[in-house]
């Protein structure tokens, strides 16, 4: 076999012994892998398949995953945020009520006006009188 470098680019050629007409036939060698041209393509295909599959796979897989992991989690999370935000207004209501509370049960006014109405206590001097009897 001979080899000889071809004049239009860098990749080598192979004549071969064996032809019909008589005539050499020239196969063009990819420098690189040492391999005639289009055994070369068929390896680019075999490499542009690979990463086209590796793409789709992890396409699919990335989907899959906002779909049936993502979506119902955040979904999930959105509604247990929002029972928390009612919770929390509600307890923010009872804190404005117990400080309302607070604050009237240090006036003695206030604590004075609630003995007489719920533990019929009267101050000094006062006379009760009843209806009714």
């Amino acid at each position: 076999m001979k080899t000889t470098p071809s004049p239009n680019s860098g990749d080598l050629m192979r004549k071969s012994r064996y032809s019909k007409t008589g005539q050499s036939n020239i196969v063009y060698v990819s420098p690189a892998q040492g391999r005639p041209a289009s055994q070369a393509e068929s390896g680019r295909k075999k490499k542009f398949r690979f990463r086209t599959l590796f793409l789709v796979g992890f396409s699919l897989w990335a989907i899959y995953t906002f779909v049936f992991v993502i979506m119902p989690n955040q979904s999930r999370l959105k509604n247990e945020q929002e029972q928390l935000s009612r919770q929390l207004t509600e307890l923010q209501q009872q804190e404005q009520q117990l400080m309302t509370q607070y604050t009237n049960l240090q006036d003695d006014s206030y604590i004075a006006r609630l003995a007489r109405k719920y533990y019929n206590m009267i101050k000094q001097g006062e006379i009760i009188f009843k209806p009714g009897e």
